[in-house]
């Protein structure tokens, strides 16, 4: 594995375990110049920025957003990893990584020091891994828990702001949760289980004190039971997840659930993949400029959520040295605080081509296209989407 010397300056204080552990840092770096459009309703509210809105009558349109800005709507990524080997069937893991924003270099998230993952793991090679931790939530595309990413999708769980991926047109809700515990079998001629549960946060009041009830039925735990079947052309996985609700801090008025089956097929000259997703009072749908809350009338408190199905299928292959890729969504389904207008239709097409410099640095152009027409909403919602860009892997 590969070490550096600015790996052995920053692991400095780590000197005691480093002499007998693997250590590596690690990262991507993703930027690029981005052309965004956007005619977006008034509860999406662009980028990353929706939040849960109340209205009586149809929701209005925020208006018309356009701009060419450096960046690619996809965070970059810096970590520390390594492992202790124990004994020839057990070993020792960590795993700690954060997101920034490589135009600006800000956190991604400045409530995580390391927001993507922050876990350590027992390994054993007879029984299995378990991680302990914050970690990626295994019904999405992210970090090394989740296990709908790029072997699931040509641009795993989307590139840029809307651009393929299946969470466009469905949902990677509570996509990390902090005291998580996860585990992964043994693969038994290519099957893999897994589970997952967390203890929930401490709930804080209006005033910010800390009431101190993680683990209790006053806030909400997330559990998942998942499978993947690895064969040589091809790879299939399926999962459900449930976010209980507890008393203080559920947002939902009942608990949400998921279920995911998806997977990709290699016929040589190009990878077929497919994904489909059943969702049951979710508080938000979509992603990036894509994600929308289920708005309530006024007078409601706590929401019902969407419920709904999404369906993907995409692409890619080879060409002149580097990689096509194309996907398509549609998602449907209704908006569960409403008893008129609750309907939703939403499609996403992406496009891309990634073509490597060389092992660790690639450039990539990629094109977006979003449409939904909800009953709800004042008009019909749109964006699109080209980004230039370059990926650096360290």
């Amino acid at each position: 594995m590969k070490k550096t010397l600015v790996c052995a300056a920053m692991l400095a204080s780590f000197a005691p375990f480093a002499g007998a552990a693997d250590i590596e840092l690690f990262g991507t770096i993703n930027t690029g110049i981005a052309y965004i459009h956007e005619d977006l309703a008034k509860s999406m509210e662009g980028p990353g920025l929706a939040t849960q809105q109340r209205f009586d009558g149809k929701v209005p349109m925020q208006g018309t957003k356009t701009a060419v800005s450096q960046g690619t709507g996809d965070v970059s990524t810096w970590g520390i990893r390594g492992t202790e080997q124990i004994n020839d069937d057990l070993s020792v893991s960590f795993h700690l990584e954060n997101a920034f924003l490589s135009d600006t270099g800000e956190l991604y998230n400045s409530n995580y020091f390391f927001e993507r993952e922050s876990s350590l793991a027992i390994n054993s090679k007879t029984y299995g891994q378990v991680k302990f931790g914050r970690m990626p939530a295994m019904t999405t595309g992210s970090g090394t828990t989740g296990l709908f990413n790029s072997r699931t999708n040509p641009f795993g769980a989307g590139w840029g702001n809307m651009t393929g991926g299946w969470k466009f047109v469905g949902t990677l809700a509570s996509a990390r949760h902090n005291n998580m515990i996860n585990y992964k079998s043994p693969s038994f001629a290519g099957v893999q289980l897994h589970a997952q549960y967390s203890f929930g946060d401490d709930y804080s009041n209006a005033d910010g004190t800390v009431t101190g009830d993680e683990g209790s039925s006053k806030v909400n735990h997330f559990s998942a039971l998942g499978v993947t079947v690895t064969g040589e052309n091809y790879f299939v996985a399926a999962a459900v997840d449930w976010l209980k609700m507890g008393s203080k801090q559920g947002a939902v008025e009942d608990d949400s659930y998921k279920a995911i089956v998806a997977g990709n097929y290699n016929f040589g000259a190009f990878k077929a993949y497919a994904a489909v997703e059943y969702m049951d009072n979710v508080q938000y749908i979509g992603g990036y400029s894509t994600k929308e809350f289920a708005v309530m009338p006024t007078t409601q408190t706590k929401t019902r959520g969407f419920d709904g199905w999404a369906f993907a299928v995409g692409a890619d292959t080879q060409v002149a040295g580097g990689k096509a890729m194309f996907s398509v969504g549609y998602g449907f389904g209704e908006n569960q605080n409403l008893t008129v207008d609750k309907d939703y239709q939403r499609v996403n097409v992406g496009i891309g081509y990634l073509y490597p410099l060389s092992k660790r640095t690639s450039v990539f152009a990629i094109g977006g296209y979003f449409w939904e027409d909800a009953d709800f909403n004042e008009d019909e919602i749109s964006a699109n989407e080209v980004v230039l860009g370059m990926i650096h892997r360290f």
